[in-house]
């Protein structure tokens, strides 16, 4: 199989096998996860490790898709200030992991709320997590958290579509709004979670590189090419290794920021930006577009002129989750600038 070929097409039907025997598997996984390295750069590096995953489905609700998959346990990092990691622990089955995304663009739809994940079995609650909005190297931006399940059998899993709580623009003005129940039902056997993917780099982890994205019947989140953004857009530079475009449409100043390599949108930054000629000093908005996808902007009260100096700030560090790879990236605060 090609490594970069994870998916199984459509809804996978798994069969049953041996129960009771999670703790075991969680261990045995857990084994052969290599070690966090010691000599990480403050920046994007490639991982000790990538994982395959398995798609449970997709399910339409109201305007959004959602997409669920599921693969080992995982270690991950969360930001609060500073990161911490998220270790796995011996009742973890899976990692369970979902996108969303507006059904008529594909634009994969960031809300950095924790949406809920409910597991049951026969009518009965076998987990219930707030699942972590989160960036990885293979899949950009979704939501994800370790579960505990209860053996080989058949799984319910309601997935809480929340509202944006963002700003819309263009076509997507007005919507997301709604908030949504997502319901996947699927047979889950410890057995196949070891053909799951599951590729070591034991000569190239650490270096300043990223995993590519996977090859995936989904959208992933990728931050437009700056060739197609509106106005004349410039790379404005780099802040804690997050990539920085800018741009200028009429009286809307408008920035794009994403990961190196793989050009994922990262939603969750605090910005602010000062344009000289126009007098604007003050914080950007989250937001998202059908074209722009999930960006940040602010109305300047006037168009800046030819030469004037823009200059975007990161004023704290990302709060979105991370897999390895990226924790310990976009982190820092620091301002850089462009002339228009």
């Amino acid at each position: 199989m090609n490594r970069r070929t994870f998916l199984q097409a459509g809804a996978v039907g798994l069969a049953g096998g041996l129960a009771g025997c999670s703790d075991l598997f969680a261990q045995r996984s857990t084994a052969r996860i290599p070690p966090v390295l010691d000599d990480r750069p403050d920046a994007v590096y490639r991982p000790t490790h990538i994982e395959g995953m398995n798609m449970i489905g997709t399910e339409t609700v109201g305007d959004r898709t959602v997409g669920l998959f599921y693969s080992f346990p995982h270690r991950f990092w969360t930001v609060a200030g500073s990161t911490s990691r998220v270790e796995i622990q011996d009742a973890h089955s899976v990692h369970l992991m979902a996108s969303i995304w507006d059904r008529e663009t594909e634009t994969v739809v960031p809300v950095l709320d924790r949406p809920q994940f409910a597991v049951s079995r026969d009518g009965d609650s076998v987990d219930e997590k707030r699942a972590w909005p989160m960036l990885s190297q293979n899949m950009g931006f979704h939501f994800g958290e370790n579960i505990a399940l209860d053996g080989d059998g058949t799984y319910t899993v309601d997935v809480e579509v929340l509202p944006l709580g963002i700003e819309t623009v263009g076509a997507f003005d007005g919507r997301f709004g709604s908030e949504h129940t997502a319901t996947f039902s699927f047979d889950f056997a410890e057995s196949d979670l070891e053909e799951i993917t599951f590729e070591q780099f034991p000569d190239t982890a650490g270096e300043r590189a990223a995993v590519a994205p996977m090859e995936m019947k989904m959208p992933l989140s990728y931050a437009p090419r700056v060739e197609e953004l509106p106005g004349s857009p410039e790379t404005v530079g780099s802040v804690g290794d997050a990539e920085l475009v800018a741009t200028v449409v009429e009286e809307t100043l408008i920035v794009s920021p994403r990961t190196p390599y793989n050009r994922f949108s990262i939603p969750g930054f605090p910005l602010s930006a000062t344009v000289e000629s126009v007098g604007f000093d003050d914080s950007l908005t989250s937001a998202i577009g059908p074209t722009l996808g999930a960006h940040y902007r602010a109305d300047l009260g006037g168009a800046p002129s030819s030469g004037d100096t823009v200059t975007i700030t990161v004023d704290g560090p990302n709060s979105l989750s991370r897999h390895e790879g990226y924790e310990t990236a976009f982190l820092e605060r620091g301002s850089v600038s462009t002339t228009l």
